[in-house]
């Protein structure tokens, strides 16, 4: 199901800060990571597990950050929550699976979850460097955020037009960020773009002002051949796990 998979992939997506230098000139790294579509019966439990995981022997040595998502607009899927486990390379995310996988507090926390949560799917995904994080919003409780998953068929293209936008549109109080999905996408889904603020409300006031941002409607018209939307979902962050150094 479409819905299922799209809501995956998307929300590891705003951990792209948590690489990002400091300075607000510096262009933000690639992070890679992956991201699981929970439907989640009993979220304190579940919330509790993983905090205990995260300050366990194993959760201290993994690279890698974790963020709970409640999912607030999802459409029809069953998923409630997500969780996004982003990683500085590949080479990091290869050494947290190898931890895991020999780890007993690894084991412990799939044995407390087993009966508050069921996993509906996994996504991978990959920053591509463009965007804008001039506000450092990041990721935290109360963080919120959009994403739009679409099927681009002219990937440099899109890029390219994506970049020009980003450059001459204002971006108000959010953070706006362009990620490819190399597996478990929705359907035909190659790119997501997320739209971060400090509150449901902000992200979309800045959805509305760029409704009305000629620069903005510009690029609409630009990529209308090349871009398919697939999904639309929004998020709000509730906990964040794990290893906070870049």
């Amino acid at each position: 199901m479409k819905t299922l998979i799209s809501m995956l992939a998307s929300m590891a997506l705003v951990l792209g800060a948590t690489f990002v230098h400091a300075d607000d000139h510096a262009a933000p790294s690639a992070p890679v990571g992956m991201v699981y579509g929970l439907d989640v019966s009993d979220p304190a439990a579940f919330a509790g597990a993983m905090g205990k995981y995260w300050s366990s022997p194993t959760g201290e040595q993994n690279p890698g950050v974790a963020i709970l998502r409640q999912v607030v607009a999802g459409g029809e899927s069953p998923i409630s929550h997500i969780v996004s486990v982003v990683y500085p390379s590949y080479e990091a995310m290869d050494a947290a699976f190898a931890i895991n996988a020999q780890s007993e507090d690894a084991a412990t926390f799939q044995r407390e979850v087993s009966g508050a949560v069921e996993v509906v799917t996994s996504s991978m995904f990959e920053s591509t460097g463009l965007g804008s994080m001039k506000n450092q919003i990041g990721f935290g409780p109360g963080t919120a955020s959009l994403y739009v998953f679409a099927s681009v068929s002219d990937p440099a293209k899109y890029a390219s037009a994506f970049q020009k936008m980003m450059g001459s549109t204002d971006i108000g109080e959010t953070d706006t960020m362009l990620f490819a999905m190399p597996a478990g996408g929705v359907g035909d889904t190659t790119h997501v773009v997320s739209v971060t603020g400090k509150s449901v409300g902000a992200v979309m006031a800045q959805m509305n002002a760029n409704r009305a941002d000629k620069d903005f409607q510009k690029f609409i018209k630009e990529v209308r051949d090349i871009r398919t939307i697939e999904q639309n979902i929004v998020t709000v962050d509730m906990a964040v796990f794990g290893n906070m150094g870049g």
